[in-house]
């Protein structure tokens, strides 16, 4: 993934560099952008936990100069380490059906609001980002008894925030390349934190007027 992420960048900075035009693609009054790439756990959250993978989807809508309204939704998915599963999710009747052998994963999702900060710097466009919203802890039990696979659910569903930047990269006047990485804090008494690193396909649309 990492590798992929880099050569499409570079790919897109020297097509910006030949001088195609890619550089004076004019500001789109709105983009949606489609990306994955790596889920990574933080602070004690992330103790029998490894990395997993991320989905990011965003909308924004230019509001003034360099401001955007943002809307971003979100889905991790984080592996668990066999044995380091929280057991105090479930209760004791849950746990007897599963069995002794339980196996685990968690989804992270959800989305956020807030507002996003453009400056070009030819050939490429950085921005930042923060927003509020929601996000939602999905533990998942797996276990099997007698043959038979079962599974377990525990939810928790909090306020969250969101703060990140990244990079996007014109490769002609509609579509582009973004890499964005994100810090995302959910307000639960877990205190569940992960920075979601993904590569994007950019779509932009309508041509903002100046000023």
């Amino acid at each position: 993934m990492k590798k992929t992420v880099i050569v499409l960048l570079i790919a897109g900075i020297s097509l910006s560099a030949t001088g195609r035009g890619y550089a004076q693609v004019h500001e789109k009054r709105m983009s949606i952008s489609l990306g994955g790439g790596r889920s990574i756990p933080l602070g004690g959250y992330a103790d029998g936990k490894t990395r997993g993978s991320a989905f990011l989807m965003g909308v924004t809508v230019r509001v003034h100069k360099s401001v955007h309204l943002a809307f971003n939704g979100y889905d991790n998915l984080l592996s668990v380490k066999r044995g380091q599963h929280d057991r105090n999710r479930l209760d004791d009747e849950a746990l007897q059906r599963l069995g002794p052998h339980v196996d685990a994963n968690v989804s992270l999702e959800g989305a956020n609001f807030g507002l996003m900060f453009k400056k070009s710097t030819s050939p490429a466009t950085v921005h930042g980002i923060g927003g509020i919203g929601y996000s939602r802890v999905i533990d998942r039990f797996f276990g099997t008894v007698h043959g038979t696979k079962l599974t377990a659910f525990s939810t928790e569903t909090s306020f969250s925030i969101l703060l990140g930047g990244g990079v996007h990269v014109p490769m002609t006047s509609t579509i582009g390349l973004a890499l964005d990485v994100r810090y995302i804090r959910a307000f639960n008494d877990r205190k569940t934190q992960w920075i979601p690193v993904a590569a994007s396909v950019v779509f932009s649309f309508w041509k903002a007027t100046p000023g």
